[in-house]
């Protein structure tokens, strides 16, 4: 069974990623500068190796590039591509059309490491770190494709039918109290007890 990628597996060494696409901060004029790229063969068979997926048929994105101020850049655009996955039930391949828009700011690199947040907090989406004045699009997009790539892929009406139980047999353990229903009955139970005392 494919193991799916740990955060970290999304995440390689500035500029070394499969389609690293590296823009200078200062290159960028005040009016904006368009940056498109489509990846090349090699790079979608690197990029289904690290995404741990059967095929990458296609990826490209197009993203439209600000300053934000001297220092910091803001990227506005689309990501599409395709992949191929196998089924989790029906062990068939599956398809994937990927389209995703995105915004992404990109701050140098020792200005994000000041950032704080908290390890409960996933809503927060930390800037994009540049390097001697120069932001990785490419990487950044590659990973926002990443997390958009089905973790368990399923067949167009394909359905689980447990783990080779008959109907009455998943019939009948979805009537199964839950063990935390029990709890909850026995935390009643003793507030009723320490009532009447």
């Amino acid at each position: 069974m494919t193991e799916l990628p740990q955060d970290d597996e999304f995440e390689l060494p500035f500029g070394e990623g499969e389609m690293s696409h590296l823009v200078r901060q200062d290159g960028v004029p005040p009016s904006g500068k368009t940056v498109k790229h489509a990846a090349e063969d090699d790079v979608l068979a690197a990029l289904a190796t690290r995404l741990q997926v059967e095929e990458v048929a296609e990826l490209a994105f197009e993203a439209l590039l600000t300053p934000l101020d001297k220092s910091c850049l803001v990227a506005t655009g689309q990501v599409r591509g395709k992949v191929r996955q196998i089924c989790g039930v029906t062990l068939e391949p599956v398809w994937t059309q990927i389209e995703q828009t995105f915004t992404l700011e990109f701050q140098p690199a020792e200005r994000v490491a000041k950032y704080s947040v908290p390890e409960d907090d996933f809503d927060t989406d930390l800037p994009e770190a540049m390097h001697n004045g120069e932001a990785d699009v490419g990487e950044a997009i590659t990973q926002i494709f990443a997390m958009e790539v089905p973790a368990y892929p399923r067949a167009p009406g394909a359905a689980f039918a447990g783990y080779g139980q008959s109907e009455a047999e998943i019939v009948a353990e979805d009537k199964r109290p839950s063990p935390f229903a029990a709890l909850a009955g026995l935390k009643s139970n003793l507030a009723d007890d320490g009532e009447e005392t």
